[in-house]
């Protein structure tokens, strides 16, 4: 299939306008910097890309920290709950064998009760 031909020449007209005010906009710019300047400029935009640079690495560092920071605090948080849950399971155990020695106790007092009459 061919291309489509632009049905509106007014809109290309318009688009050609905008480049070419653009343009002459860039153009009335008044730029007429000794060399100088020029150079300090340079200087300055080195050392800018350079700061953005070390904002970049600082940012990834940050980053990286978090994230082994969160990961440690599932880790820890799991082991924590599991360690609770240890710890239930043997104050059940302990509570159980309570019961189970207390019961043993009455059941040798009626035996011994039995015996002495």
């Amino acid at each position: 299939m061919p291309p489509k031909k632009n049905a509106n020449p007014a809109a290309a007209n318009k688009k050609l306008n905008a480049e070419q005010e653009a343009l002459a906009r860039a153009n009335a710019v008044d730029d007429n910097y000794d060399e100088e300047n020029k150079k300090a400029m340079r200087y300055e935009c080195r050392a800018l890309k350079r700061a953005i640079e070390k904002e970049e690495v600082a940012t990834g560092q940050y980053n990286d920290e978090r994230l082994r920071i969160n990961y440690f605090w599932l880790v820890a948080k799991k082991e924590l709950e599991d360690k609770q849950a240890e710890l239930r399971n043997k104050n059940r155990e302990h509570q159980d064998l309570q019961e189970k020695n207390s019961i043993t106790i009455k059941i040798w007092r009626q035996r011994l009760k039995h015996l002495m009459f």
